[in-house]
């Protein structure tokens, strides 16, 4: 179903040339520039050394670097990469685009693939109910301890306490409309959760955590979760972007597909 997008107004903000740059580059192909969404990048940008790559005359990618401990590559071209432009002395950990992961890999021991996809809001299935539950904001008065739960009983490994939970709502992409939980009616408790960030700046919103408690997994509430999501954040953003590991068996690409995101890009984590 297509639906008119509402315009994205940002506030005024002061950026450095380079952020205002990487954010014009970033808009153009989310998936093939960075890793992740772009406000994780720019809230450690004055710490890295950037730098941009030109094609006759036209940017057409960046290299990020932390002096001594990572790089990200990402570019909009698929030309071969020129490995002298990337010095790996001392760097022991790279974010790469899967098209220019070859001449690197045999460098690094570890290696590990996450996938980038995309939703433009053009086009959006109608949206999932399940009997029985129903979809309603988190409270954050009261239940940012419960959101630490959740997402521990959602995880073999450790994850997010609540300190670290309620310093999340303290950054400027913070949308409490995409705090959400999916609620048992029978049980009268939160059976999934789904927090989403929008960069107003950007015009992107990205899903950080669609959690489904184990027990009730396979009953169409993650479709359920993201699709309520995706219909919250279109009026207010340009795109919306999700991440998430290759080999993973809960197969999440296969669940974000479903619900209209795109895209074939995969980057990698390469570590020594």
């Amino acid at each position: 179903m297509s639906r008119r997008k509402a315009a994205v107004i940002a506030p005024p903000r002061d950026t450095s040339p380079d952020e205002a740059a990487l954010r014009a580059l970033y808009r153009k192909d989310p998936s093939r520039i960075l890793p992740n969404a772009l406000w994780k990048t720019v809230m450690r940008l004055q710490s890295l050394e950037c730098r941009f790559i030109d094609d006759a005359g036209s940017v057409t990618g960046v290299e990020l670097r932390e002096p001594g401990k990572l790089l990200i590559y990402g570019t909009r071209t698929q030309d071969p990469l020129k490995a002298a432009s990337v010095k790996l002395d001392g760097v022991p950990t790279v974010y790469i685009h899967n098209d220019f992961v070859a001449p690197l890999a045999p460098w690094f021991e570890h290696k590990e693939a996450f996938f980038r996809l995309l939703h433009t809001g053009s086009e959006l299935p109608l949206r999932a109910t399940v009997p029985g539950y129903t979809i309603r904001e988190v409270d954050m008065t009261t239940e940012l301890p419960l959101v630490a739960t959740i997402l521990h009983a959602c995880y073999d490994a450790p994850t997010p306490g609540t300190d670290e939970v309620t310093m999340w709502t303290k950054r400027p992409v913070f949308d409490p409309r995409a705090w959400l939980w999916v609620i048992d009616r029978k049980e009268k408790r939160p059976v999934a959760l789904g927090i989403a960030e929008t960069d107003r700046l950007t015009g992107e919103a990205s899903l950080e955590w669609v959690q489904v408690l184990p027990a009730f997994r396979g009953l169409g509430l993650g479709t359920m979760l993201v699709q309520e999501l995706v219909y919250r954040l279109e009026q207010r953003v340009a795109f919306t972007t999700v991440a998430g590991q290759v080999k993973n068996p809960c197969e999440p690409d296969h669940l974000f597909r479903r619900c209209g995101f795109t895209g074939r890009d995969i980057w990698w984590i390469l570590r020594r």
